[in-house]
């Protein structure tokens, strides 16, 4: 599974400090801004995952703060995904690598053609 924006090279913002995607939220482009450092943890929790990185962003777009904009609950997601990980029982205890926190897409992979390209997915190189 290629999990990588194939069609765009990442871009920096005016500032140079921050990248900018776009992902898909519920089928509805947007863009995200987030550190260089910050896209290669949400490759890891797609690979996990078996998603990609517009249900990872679909995910927290339902569960986010009214008033919290994207990219910063997008960096809490990946520190709690990863700070779970790295209690004493790791990803078993917390269902990493099993879709469980996107347990309401329960038929995730039945309701989608797997054999279908991604068209939304990050570079790995």
């Amino acid at each position: 599974m290629s999990i990588g924006l194939a069609s765009e090279d990442p871009r920096p913002d005016e500032n140079g400090s921050l990248v900018i995607r776009n992902v898909k939220i519920h089928g509805l482009r947007t863009s995200v801004r987030l550190e260089p450092q910050m896209w290669n943890p949400m490759i890891q929790i797609c690979r996990c995952e078996f998603c990609t990185p517009d249900d990872v962003c679909s995910y927290v777009a339902e569960r986010k703060s009214p008033r919290a904009s994207l990219s910063s609950s997008l960096r809490v997601f990946m520190l709690d995904y990863f700070c779970e990980s790295s209690a004493e029982d790791g990803h078993s205890s917390s269902g990493h690598g099993q879709s469980k926190f996107m347990s309401q897409q329960e038929d995730h992979w039945l309701m989608r053609d797997i054999s279908t390209p991604r068209t939304t997915s990050f570079r790995t190189d």
